[in-house]
């Protein structure tokens, strides 16, 4: 059977569609050199044992030094780090020259200022089409608790802010959840606060719900594209 045939153009964009973070994926070439990239086709794999992909296209200028690394880093690039996301999504000779970074604990470049970072042990590569997946064992990681930045359909979002892709605009809703289980709502007829980009401050959401007396843990806007 013949296999489906798409618009190489359309099927990109309609993965597009699915809002994801922002990541620049780092190791040393083999003399030691920091080489690194913009990707936003990263996951979480598995927490036993702690595992992570990224998939990397083939034709990728340091495929070969990433893809032969003993070790490589996730840097999750916080909202105020766009600029970063555009350096590292184009061809340059130093991209690194004008990125504040140290090496982590095996030697990958971790950037300053991001909202997590993961360093990992190459754990496999599985080819996949006209890119492979890299999946790394966690072996060291940090979490700064800055709001991470988005890419979906073209363009850049934050959490706190209008979408740049499209005009979308942000909200925000509040769940309630108890005992591993949603709050049946309907039947306590409550009407619950809602924050819409543009209206005020976000926080003011927080504190509504907590002068219902409610305990509020984490809550989160989602891009209406």
């Amino acid at each position: 059977m013949k296999a489906d045939v798409f618009d190489p153009r359309a099927l990109r964009e309609a993965f597009g569609a699915f809002p994801t973070a922002v990541t620049v994926i780092t190791a040393s070439d083999p003399a030691g050199r920091p080489v690194g990239f913009t990707a936003n086709s990263f996951t979480s794999v598995s927490l036993d044992p702690p595992l992570l992909l990224v998939c990397v296209a083939k034709t990728a200028r340091d495929y070969p030094a990433m893809t032969a690394a003993e070790h490589f880093a996730i840097n999750i690039l916080s909202e105020a780090q766009k600029d970063v996301s555009i350096k590292f999504a184009r061809p340059a000779e130093d991209r690194f020259a004008a990125v504040d970074w140290a090496r982590g604990p095996n030697g990958c470049p971790i950037f300053a200022q991001v909202a997590a970072w993961f360093e990992c042990s190459m754990h496999d590569v599985i080819e996949a089409g006209d890119h492979v997946m890299m999946v790394g064992r966690v072996t060291a990681f940090e979490s700064s608790g800055l709001n991470g930045l988005g890419y979906a359909r073209g363009g850049y979002f934050t959490p706190g802010a209008n979408s740049s892709a499209a005009g979308g605009e942000i909200g925000a809703v509040a769940v309630l959840e108890r005992h591993g289980a949603l709050f049946p709502l309907d039947d306590q007829n409550l009407a619950l606060p809602s924050y819409s980009a543009g209206s005020g401050d976000p926080k003011t959401l927080a504190s509504q719900l907590e002068q219902l007396g409610l305990s509020v843990h984490d809550w989160f806007c989602l891009l209406d594209l």
